[in-house]
């Protein structure tokens, strides 16, 4: 399937609530710098400057369904301690419901920090107990269970093989699951998959598809062959296997094997694209795309967040800017602050230079059309803020703008000395220029310096602020007034 396709598709995508079960984790980033050696033992000194803490496991795969818009039921076990409460803080803010969220005293909340200098991880410290949970608890989650899933549209199940999904625990919720006619999603762990018998699709990677199989996976027809006995020997109705560098591939009972070449244009971090995998697999499988169609969608998201430092997820934005920038739709232009900020990250690592202007450009001419010629020569991408209707009226008067601002965003994405048009409603650009972080900030030769919105700041990451002359005789006032005098004959 085309790009354009799957970006219509995807605009055509549904919501849905589903149910993500399994191993909850809460991830730790401890970031600086080394720049000296310890005079104790010869490693280096890092100088701690921040401490993230991110949703990891099942925790990640309910954040990813998150930002594809889906409303989220999370089950899993937490110990009673502070990294408790720090995980179920982060998992409300990001509106997950937490109701099936079980403290167990006599286990840690899962906890991994990794110790990280100049974006590169030195180690990894875990915290956590991988023994079987107990009945009582295994009931309990049983019980939550069963109370959501009449309006959910299906279940993922997320094994870490941290000792919640125990064998008991897994067989009842695929059997209810089946029985109420709820598709089943498993990212599996382990020696075996007949744990999992019963389940609508399982998405293993090719070391857990080698393992569970007893087959080396070397290319597509031993992959083929170990997925095709998985189907057979452990009662599953398809496999979603990611093969990393080569890609995906997907497996039906009843229908030809489908093999996805990789979409990653650059790997940056691996962490947490099986999550984003398996959540929009899911969310599209769910929603109503078929199987073949979900997994592509799936293949393209993996490709983005590995380009990405930490399992910080893909969101549909992200995911439908893409397909559009693919399939070459001007649309891919037009986006949003936090896909702005995401986009400028990525050319930052790349050393490509950000220039960032903003106006209301109603009635665009050839005055605007020249000054942002100059702007886009100053770097490699420039970043538009353009006015909202709302933002123009409030800054120009009821009778602004003359044009609206979807027809004035995608004028302006047309343009090819234009990269990217993030729309606002705020009185001044300020917000997005600190999201974006330009190296070049511009407006017009008719400002000075200490005028400009953002002087302050952009110095702050070693930015710039420059001004271009604007071509005299060419303003949408005088534009309007010609109108306006041609309409009552004066000319």
């Amino acid at each position: 399937m085309l790009e354009a396709e799957l970006y219509r598709r995807l605009k055509e995508l549904k919501p849905i609530t589903v149910i993500v079960i399994g191993d909850v984790i809460l991830d730790e980033y401890l970031g600086g710098d080394i720049s000296r050696i310890s005079p104790e033992a010869p490693v280096g000194v890092l100088d701690c400057t921040h401490d993230d803490m991110k949703l990891g496991g099942a925790a990640n795969v309910a954040a990813n369904f998150r930002k594809l818009r889906c409303n989220v039921h999370l089950i899993g076990v937490t110990g009673k301690d502070a990294d408790a409460k720090r995980l179920k803080a982060i998992l409300k803010g990001e509106g997950i419901h937490t109701g099936g969220l079980l403290a167990s005293a006599d286990r840690p909340t899962i906890k991994k920090t990794r110790v990280m200098a100049q974006q590169q991880q030195l180690i990894r410290i875990d915290r956590e107990k991988r023994s079987a949970i107990r009945p009582e608890m295994e009931k309990q989650a049983l019980a939550y269970f069963i109370k959501v899933l009449p309006k959910s549209a299906g279940v993922v199940i997320s094994d870490y093989n941290k000792g919640l999904l125990t064998d008991s625990l897994l067989r009842e919720i695929i059997a209810l699951s089946r029985k109420a006619k709820k598709p089943v999603i498993v990212d599996p762990k382990g020696d075996s998959f007949a744990k999992y018998s019963g389940a609508s699709i399982i998405t293993p990677n090719r070391h857990e598809l080698e393992k569970a199989s007893g087959i080396k996976c070397t290319d597509a027809k031993t992959i083929e062959k170990a997925a095709r006995k998985l189907i057979r020997c452990d009662s599953l109705g398809a496999v979603l296997a990611t093969l990393s560098a080569d890609g995906m591939a997907l497996f039906e009972k009843d229908s030809e094997a489908r093999f996805l070449p990789t979409v990653a244009k650059e790997v940056f971090d691996v962490t947490g694209a099986g999550d984003t995998v398996v959540a929009v697999f899911a969310a599209s499988l769910l929603g109503g795309f078929l199987a073949d169609e979900a997994a592509r969608l799936a293949n393209h998201a993996g490709g983005l967040q590995v380009a990405h430092l930490g399992a910080a997820g893909v969101g549909l934005d992200e995911i439908m800017h893409s397909l559009a920038s693919e399939a070459g739709i001007s649309e891919s232009k037009v986006t949003d602050l936090k896909t702005a900020t995401q986009i400028a990250n990525n050319l930052r690592k790349k050393n490509k230079k950000i220039v960032f202007t903003n106006g209301c450009f109603d009635l665009i001419h050839y005055g605007h059309i020249q000054y942002l010629q100059k702007a886009r020569r100053l770097g490699d991408r420039l970043f538009l803020g353009l006015n909202s209707d709302y933002s123009v009226r409030k800054l120009k008067g009821p009778s602004r703008p003359v044009l609206n601002e979807h027809d004035r965003a995608h004028i302006l994405a047309a343009l090819d000395c234009v990269d990217q048009v993030i729309l606002f409603d705020e009185p001044t650009p300020l917000k997005l220029i600190k999201g974006i972080k330009p190296d070049y900030l511009v407006k017009g030769g008719d400002y000075q310096i200490e005028q400009i919105v953002g002087h302050k700041e952009i110095k702050e990451w070693g930015g710039e602020v420059k001004t271009i002359q604007y071509i005299e005789g060419n303003s949408t006032t005088g534009i309007i007034k010609k109108i306006m005098r041609t309409q009552e004959g004066k000319e």
